[in-house]
Formats: C-alpha cells, sequence, structure tokens
C-alpha cells in the first residue's frame, strides 16, 4: 500500500478527518471479550506487522540483547558484529525449551539450560553434547534459531514476525516522513514504566485514536493545549496508521482562559515573560515557535530550524498500527505508548509508557508524567495496576477503559455509535477487520 499523498495544511481542514473513505464497521463487544477472536487476532494482526521491540540504544555492543514479549511469543533482539541487529524468536530449536530468560543483558554465546545446545549471536548453533549420536545427522549449523525480518528506525528496534512481510517504511507509510526531523535516535528514555491493565489492549488504542473525551476526562489539557476538535487537524493513513495535529501554546477554544502555568513554565524556558503576553494569550504560539526557533541552535537543537512551525509548539499524535501511540510534545519530548495483547485473557492487556526527551541545554531537570528528574536513562518499573502511577493523564486513561471492559460484557451494549471526530477509532477498527479477513498486508 502506498502511503498518504501530502496534504494542504489550510483552515479547511480543521474539525474533519481527512484521508481516506470508511465503511461504517459495526463494532461490537466481542472484539474485546471473545477468546476465539483474540486468537485469531495473534495470528492474522500481530504475526503480520511490524512491532517495536526495545531501543537500540539498550545494547550498543555486539552480544547485547533485549527480549520482548508479545502474547505467547518471546522474541530475541541481538546486536551484531557489525554493528546490525538481528532478531529471532526465543526458543531452543531441540525441543522446545525457551532460550533466554530476563529483559535484556549480553552474551558471547546463548546456551540453552535443559541440554546446553549453544547458539552465537548470529543464531547458528555452533554446540551441543553427543552430536554424534543424531540418526538424522550433526544439527550443528542445521538447527539455527529462526530468525525475522528486523530494522532500527528513530532508534527504535523493529520486527516483523512474518518472513514475506513489506519493509519499514512501507508499513510506515507517511507516518515514517512526519516523524524523521524530531531527530528521535538522539533522545533518552526517561521513564519507563508498565502493568498489567483490566481491559482489552482495543480500549486503550481507542482511546488515543479519539480526542472527543478530553474536555471530560483531562480538563487540565485545555489550558495550554487546544482540545477544541474545530481547531484540529485529524488525518488517517492508508497503512492503518493515524495523526492528530492538536494546537499547542494555546488555550482551548471551549475555555479562551489566560495563559496556565504550565504554559508559563514553557515560555520562561524560552526566555519570553509571560506578564508581557497577559493581554492576548493566543499570541503566545507564534511567539514561542519564533523563540524556539531562534534559540534552538545554540541549545544543541539546530533540527528545529528543519521544523514545521506547527512541529515547534503543537501535540502532533500518532497512532502506528495495531496498538503504539507516539505523542511528540512539542519537539523536546516524546511520549510513547502501547498496548499490547495479554497472553490469554481478552480482558486484560500489557500496557507500557515511555518518555523521551532532548537534554536541556543548561542541566535543568526533566519533566517526567510522575515528576520532575534529573536527565537520565530509566530503568524498567513494573507497577502492579493501581498501586502506582503511569502519568496523571495515562491514569485517566487506565481508569475509564476499566470500566469500558466491564461495559462491553453487559446485554445493553450493542455497537459503538461514533461522533466525526471519531472516525479515527472507526479507521482502526476497519483495517483490523481487514487482516482478520486476509485481505491484508
Amino acid at each position: 500500500m502506498d502511503g498518504l499523498e501530502p496534504l494542504a495544511t489550510g483552515d479547511e481542514q480543521l474539525g474533519k478527518t481527512v484521508g481516506l473513505t470508511l465503511r461504517g464497521d459495526p463494532i461490537s463487544s466481542d472484539e474485546y471479550t471473545s477468546v476465539e477472536f483474540m486468537r485469531r487476532e495473534m495470528d492474522m494482526v500481530w504475526a503480520k506487522v511490524w512491532n517495536v521491540g526495545g531501543i537500540a540504544a539498550e545494547i550498543p555492543e555486539p552480544g547485547d540483547y533485549v527480549t520482548h514479549q508479545l502474547g505467547r511469543e518471546s522474541i530475541l533482539m541481538v546486536r551484531q558484529d557489525d554493528g546490525t541487529v538481528k532478531a529471532f524468536f526465543n526458543v531452543c530449536q531441540h525441543r522446545g525449551n525457551r532460550l533466554v530468560y530476563g529483559d535484556a543483558g549480553s552474551a558471547e554465546t546463548f546456551s540453552c539450560v535443559y541440554h546446553g545446545w549453544t547458539f552465537a549471536r548470529d543464531g547458528e548453533l555452533v554446540q551441543l553434547q553427543d552430536r554424534e549420536d543424531f540418526r538424522r545427522g550433526d544439527p550443528c549449523g542445521k538447527l539455527n534459531l529462526v530468525e525475522m525480518p528486523c530494522e532500527v528506525w528513530a532508534g527504535f528496534i523493529w520486527y516483523n514476525m512474518d518472513r514475506d512481510c513489506q519493509p519499514l517504511d512501507v508499513f510506515l507509510g507517511g507516518v515514517k516522513a512526519e516523524l524523521d526531523g524530531y531527530q528521535i535516535d538522539k533522545m533518552t528514555r526517561v521513564f519507563y514504566r508498565v502493568t498489567e491493565a483490566p481491559f482489552n489492549y482495543k480500549c486503550i488504542h481507542d482511546n488515543f485514536c479519539e480526542s472527543y473525551h478530553l474536555p471530560t476526562l483531562h480538563p487540565q489539557i485545555g489550558s495550554y493545549v487546544d482540545d477544541d476538535y474545530r481547531n484540529t487537524q485529524f488525518i488517517m493513513f492508508r497503512e492503518g496508521h493515524n495523526l492528530m495535529k492538536m494546537k499547542g501554546a494555546l488555550p482551548s477554544m471551549r475555555d479562551a482562559g489566560g495563559i496556565s502555568e504550565t504554559l508559563a513554565n514553557e515560555m520562561r524556558q524560552w526566555d519570553l515573560d509571560p506578564a508581557d503576553f497577559k493581554d492576548n494569550p493566543r499570541d503566545v504560539r507564534a511567539a514561542l515557535q519564533q523563540q524556539k526557533r531562534k534559540l534552538g541552535p545554540e541549545r544543541n537543537l539546530g533540527h528545529f530550524l528543519d521544523l514545521e512551525d506547527g512541529q515547534l509548539t503543537d501535540a502532533h499524535h500518532f497512532n502506528i498500527f495495531p496498538g503504539t501511540t507516539m505523542t511528540m510534545q512539542s519537539p523536546m519530548m516524546l511520549g510513547f505508548q502501547r498496548a499490547e495483547p495479554h497472553p490469554t485473557d481478552p480482558n486484560k492487556c500489557i500496557f507500557e509508557h515511555w518518555r523521551f526527551s532532548h537534554p536541556t541545554h543548561d542541566g535543568r531537570d526533566i519533566v517526567t508524567p510522575i515528576g520532575v528528574f534529573p536527565f537520565r536513562e530509566a530503568e524498567r518499573e513494573v507497577i502492579p495496576f493501581g498501586e502506582g502511577s503511569m502519568g496523571s493523564v495515562s491514569d485517566q486513561d487506565l481508569y475509564a477503559c476499566s470500566g469500558q471492559q466491564l461495559g462491553f460484557h453487559s446485554r445493553g451494549f450493542r455497537n459503538a455509535y461514533l461522533a466525526d471526530q471519531e472516525d479515527r477509532v472507526q479507521q482502526f477498527h476497519e483495517m483490523l477487520h481487514d487482516y482478520m479477513d486476509g485481505k491484508l498486508p
């Protein structure tokens, strides 16, 4: 599938979702509660799309590795001697034992704890005991680890379980061009939390595919981002991804308030005095864009010169099919959230929240979803649901989705009834249906 053609960015697009014609497929509760649907989804969708397995910075040296659990599958990604990254199914070829346990590490070889079969970092079987005792012949060099396509883009390690998949750049389509200028690969992951949430992964991905819930669920956002759909641009891509461009450094049209403390703090960081804009708060956005373009290069942010004005202040919210969300919160920070299927239960999912940031020019602490901390690489934290924060905004989303999952089990719910500004939810489910029916990729 080809990417979406470049679109105009005029006011005629605001408040309307552009890019595709939708069919209007029903969205029923079975998609969120059925074990059979979940099993087919893993085979027909998740096993055929590109998934993020980790970040390249986690495995800088040859032999460094990271694993990723997706449903019941474990994926092993290893840095090679030539600097590339290879991905394998994390299973010994002898009798199916899990080969590598743990999230990350470094090893010269990978040896199965059951019978000692040993694989090199490129997946080749190089050593085993009693190799002469196999009537079908010595398996060394033959029964290698099963490799899958693997690419690195924007600092992320991507893998696809389908050997015949399309290249990553084809899968990403227009999303890749939209994100390339932010230099995500030069950012540091400063926040990394994981939880097992009590709802189907589609609940939270639906949530990220619409902004209709913002005034109700996240009223605090409207003080520094214009959450009114009439002043927002929505774009759908043929590959199943979508993009929302929500104007930042601008109070919501719903409220037309003054300059919030959140916005005032950002202005001070870029040498603007909020008092100068007391009578004209809607002028802050243009002034902040100009100031970031002026000061960016001297703050080691030279790529600011290559970004569009909107990219300097606005929230550009990308949903990458089927479960990944990336939000550029101005060009300094990236919010990465993903929801993936639980191994066995359609009423649960694995939810992860990462935050990436460029360093500040003056060593100032970094704002994370749970507070302000020194700039540093975050360690992975597993948070039992409800026992720790996944970020204030994310917590609001997660608890709403928990109630939604309960509702999907009610006889009283039939099908979703969507507003036009929720077209990206409709797009997500229609793409999901096409994959499930074998029409894609």
